[in-house]
C-alpha cells in the first residue's frame, strides 16, 4: 500500500511545484536597479570617495542613470538623468517627499522640526507655508533690500580699500552671506571687529553649527549601531552645540520679546524671529509651534542660504576669471543698464539677462548641493521599469545631471550663451537644471538666495575690472572642490580688482 501512495505523493508535490513555477514566471517581475559588488558589513560605502557626487557620477556612467547601493544598512538609490529626476520629483513626487533621520538634523534642527529635514506630514505643510508666505515671500525679500544694500556695499569697501592687489574672495563672500543672512534672521550682525560678549558667542556657535551640518557621519550609514556615534565623539560635539544653540537662540528671543512688549502695534522691519513669534500666537495654527520649531525654522534659513550663495559667487568670479570674453560681455551690459545712476540698483537686475546666464551657467556645472538633499521612500513604488522599497534613501546627483551630454551640448564648457533665449527656469521646470532641487521639497529660498548673489555680482563687475594674480594663467586655476553644506572650491579664488568707478560704499 505504501509502494502506491508514494508515487503519488511525489506526482501531486511535482504538479503543484509546476503550477507554482508557471504562476511565479506569469506575475510581471519588477528588478531592482543595477548594482556593483559590494562587501560585508559596509555594503558600497567604500564606492564613495571625499566627493561622492563625481564617485556617483562614474558609477552611473558604467551601470547607467539608476543605481541601487547599500551604504551601511541603508539601502539607496542614485539617479543622474533628468527623465528620473523627473519620475523623483514631479510624477513619483508624493512618495518621495519625505527626508530620512539624520543625525546632524535630529540633534541641530532640534529633532528634525526645520523645514528642511522634516518628515512628511502636517507639521512640514504648515511649517513649509509659514516659510513661503511669512518668512520667504517675494514682499518679504523686497523688504530685505536695505540690509542687502549695506552689506554689499561693506563688501565693496573692503574691496575698494585693497584694489590692486590680490585678494581672498572666498572670505569676503562667506562674511558677506553670513552678515545678510544674521541680520535678516536675529537682527544682528553675525561678525565685527568690535565683536565681544554675546556676539562672539554667537559666531562660535553658529561657525560649530555649520561645520557639524556639512560633516560626514558614519553613524547615518549605520542607524542600529549606537555605539558609532558616541565612539567617534560626533554625538558630543552635537550635543555640546545644541546646548549652545539653545542658549543664544534663548537669549536672542528674549530681546525679541522684550523689545515687542516696549512697543505697541507690528515693527516695520521684522526679522524672522519676529516674523515667527508672531506667527506663533496664530489661532488658527494646526500644529502649535514651540520655541524649539521657531529656533529650528530660524536657524534652517540661516545654514541653508549662507554656503550655498557664498559658493555661488566663489564659483561665478572663479569661471569668469578663466573666461575673460565672457567677463567682458557681463561687465558691458551692467555698464550699460546702471551707467545713468553710477550704480547698480535692484530694479537693474530684471534687465541683466546675460548676468542671470552667467549665475545658471555657473550652477549648471558647480551646483551648489552636487547630490540635493537626500529623500526617502514613503512606500514601494515602481521607477522606470525597476521597484523602489519603501524607506530607501533617494540620492539626484544634480552634478551628474548638469554635465550629461544626453542633455547639454559640449556639456563642460563654460557657456552662458546655453542659456539665452529659451525658458530653462532657474526652478524645476526643467528638469536637466536643478541648482534648488525641485517637487514639494525644493528650496523655498531660492528667490532669497539669487537676490544676495545677483547683486553682489553685479555690483563687482561694474566698479572693478577683475584680473588673475600675476604669472597664474586661466587654465592654471585649481578647480578642485571641498564637499560640504555647499561644495566649495578646494583652494582660495584670488584675484586682483581695479577700481574703475569712484563711489562712496557706505555700509
Amino acid at each position: 500500500m505504501e509502494s502506491f501512495y508514494l508515487p503519488v505523493l511525489l506526482f501531486a508535490t511535482f504538479f503543484f511545484l509546476i503550477l507554482s513555477l508557471q504562476k511565479w514566471q506569469s506575475r510581471p517581475q519588477s528588478p531592482r536597479p543595477p548594482s556593483p559588488p559590494g562587501l560585508p558589513i559596509i555594503g558600497h560605502l567604500h564606492l564613495l570617495t571625499d566627493m561622492p557626487h563625481h564617485s556617483l557620477a562614474q558609477l552611473a556612467n558604467k551601470l547607467g542613470p539608476i543605481v541601487h547601493l547599500r551604504l551601511g544598512q541603508v539601502p539607496t538609490v542614485v539617479v543622474s538623468s533628468a527623465h528620473l529626476a523627473k519620475l523623483v520629483l514631479k510624477t513619483h513626487d508624493h512618495i518621495f517627499a519625505s527626508r530620512p533621520q539624520l543625525l546632524s538634523a535630529q540633534y541641530l534642527s532640534f529633532g528634525c522640526s526645520d523645514v528642511t529635514f522634516s518628515p512628511y506630514g502636517p507639521y512640514w505643510r504648515q511649517a513649509r507655508k509659514i516659510c513661503v508666505t511669512e518668512l520667504l515671500s517675494s514682499k518679504r525679500v523686497s523688504s530685505f533690500q536695505l540690509i542687502r544694500d549695506e552689506e554689499v556695499n561693506r563688501l565693496l569697501g573692503s574691496v575698494s580699500a585693497q584694489s590692486g592687489s590680490e585678494i581672498d574672495l572666498g572670505k569676503l563672500f562667506f562674511t558677506l552671506a553670513n552678515d545678510i543672512l544674521c541680520r535678516v534672521a536675529f537682527g544682528k550682525r553675525f561678525k565685527e571687529e568690535s565683536g565681544e560678549g554675546q556676539k562672539r558667542r554667537l559666531v562660535e556657535v553658529l561657525t560649530e553649527t555649520q561645520a557639524l551640518f556639512a560633516g560626514f557621519c558614519l553613524g547615518d550609514f549605520f542607524p542600529d549601531w549606537e555605539w558609532v556615534n558616541s565612539l567617534s565623539g560626533y554625538k558630543r560635539r552635537l550635543t555640546s552645540n545644541l546646548d549652545d544653540l539653545r542658549a543664544v537662540c534663548d537669549e536672542i528671543i528674549r530681546e525679541h520679546v522684550e523689545e515687542q512688549s516696549s512697543r505697541a502695534g507690528v515693527r516695520e522691519k521684522e526679522d524672522f524671529v519676529d516674523v515667527l513669534l508672531r506667527v506663533q500666537q496664530r489661532a488658527d495654527l494646526e500644529v502649535p509651534i514651540t520655541d524649539d520649531n521657531l529656533k529650528a525654522l530660524v536657524l534652517d534659513m540661516f545654514v541653508a542660504g549662507t554656503d550655498t550663495s557664498s559658493a555661488t559667487l566663489e564659483w561665478t568670479m572663479t569661471e569668469l576669471a578663466r573666461n575673460p570674453m565672457v567677463m567682458k560681455k557681463a561687465q558691458e551690459e551692467v555698464r550699460n543698464i546702471a551707467s545713468s545712476t553710477g550704480k547698480v540698483e535692484e530694479s537693474h537686475l530684471q534687465h541683466l539677462h546675460y548676468l542671470k546666464a552667467v549665475i545658471k551657467e555657473t550652477m549648471r556645472l558647480h551646483p551648489p548641493v552636487p547630490l540635493l538633499v537626500p529623500r526617502e521612500s514613503m512606500e514601494k513604488c515602481n521607477l522606470d521599469g525597476y521597484e523602489i522599497p519603501a524607506k530607501s534613501r533617494i540620492l539626484i546627483n544634480a552634478y551628474a545631471i548638469g554635465r550629461d551630454p544626453q542633455s547639454w551640448e559640449n556639456p563642460l564648457e563654460y557657456n552662458p550663451e546655453r542659456f539665452m533665449g529659451n525658458d530653462i527656469d532657474i526652478k524645476d521646470q526643467d528638469f536637466r537644471f536643478l541648482p534648488f532641487g525641485g517637487g514639494r521639497r525644493g528650496c523655498p529660498g531660492y528667490s532669497f538666495g539669487l537676490a544676495t548673489v545677483e547683486i553682489a555680482l553685479a555690483r563687482l563687475l561694474y566698479h572693478f575690472d577683475w584680473a588673475l594674480p600675476k604669472g597664474v594663467g586661466a587654465e592654471e586655476m585649481d578647480l578642485s572642490e571641498i564637499f560640504g553644506l555647499a561644495t566649495r572650491k578646494r583652494t582660495p579664488i584670488v584675484l586682483v580688482p581695479t577700481a574703475i568707478e569712484f563711489y562712496e560704499f557706505k555700509g
